[in-house]
């Protein structure tokens, strides 16, 4: 996005880089928080999935193998792959047996102490609080899951839209800030490393989908560090503008994004955000 260019053409721009981004961390909160089923798997598969990655992949590896391995997916009889990705799922993120890797951001970050619960722990839900969420089984699950940050960010992604669909540049701003933060201080190094003891564990060399979706969800996140960073700059410089609403021409990706979001593979509940009472 250039300064340069009229403010209108750079504002469907970021729309449209907002819709995309929400999307792909509503698709990986599904992914990750709850059992996948035949729904999740076709939104996984399905091409706006693979517009999605395509505008973020940019020259990162991780995203055009993962844009690669979509496309050997879609080959695949999908009976056999939901059953492949539902039993990698259970060994990958629910056990019984000794997971892979910890799938909270605590036990990577201080001494790496496996324990749950930990003061990142806390941190991570008073981040929730300040933007009136919590998670649905707050103090039964820890709030640092992988998929509840994912949750978060697809919420926060949401209200990011909302405030430019309204003309509010800063509300927008503010929004695409406090995202910015919560990214570099809980969604940093530590997901590059669970990707990698997920891909280099037993699970790993067993591989349908999981693996590959970690990594290339350690890569987005870098990607969108500097999409956060450039946009908040942006919105930073703008005027107020009358409300515009959503643009015809992101109709049906915002559809998508919404039928998405209202998916509910079983275990989601575990790895859902709610307003705070």
């Amino acid at each position: 996005m250039t300064r340069d260019a009229g403010r209108s053409q750079d504002a469907l721009q970021l729309e449209a880089l907002l819709v995309s981004r929400a999307y792909l961390y509503a698709l990986y909160n599904k992914l990750l928080g709850g059992t996948p089923d035949g729904e999740v798997l076709d939104a996984l598969l399905s091409p706006t999935t693979a517009d999605v990655v395509e505008e973020f992949q940019g020259n990162s590896p991780q995203l055009q193998a993962l844009q690669q391995m979509l496309a050997q997916l879609r080959a695949l009889d999908r009976n056999a792959l939901l059953e492949a990705a539902r039993d990698e799922y259970t060994r990958v993120l629910i056990g019984p047996a000794n997971l892979p890797a910890s799938p909270y951001e605590s036990p990577y970050q201080g001494a790496h102490d496996m324990a749950l619960f930990q003061e990142n722990t806390v941190a991570v839900r008073r981040e929730y609080h300040a933007r009136g969420l919590r998670a649905r089984r707050e103090q039964a699950v820890p709030d640092d899951h992988v998929a509840l940050m994912c949750a978060f960010m697809a919420e926060m992604g949401a209200r990011a839209l909302e405030a430019l669909r309204s003309g509010d540049v800063s509300a927008l701003a503010a929004c695409l800030r406090d995202q910015e933060a919560f990214q570099k201080a809980h969604l940093g190094e530590w997901l590059d490393v669970y990707a990698t003891s997920v891909r280099n564990s037993k699970a790993g060399a067993q591989h349908v989908l999981y693996p590959q979706m970690l990594e290339a969800l350690a890569a987005f996140v870098k990607v969108d560090a500097d999409f956060l960073a450039e946009s908040a700059y942006w919105a930073e410089a703008q005027e107020d503008a009358p409300a515009a609403g959503i643009a015809p021409e992101l109709a049906a990706a915002q559809e998508a994004l919404d039928a998405l979001r209202a998916l509910s593979p079983f275990g989601i509940q575990d790895n859902e955000l709610v307003s705070v009472d």
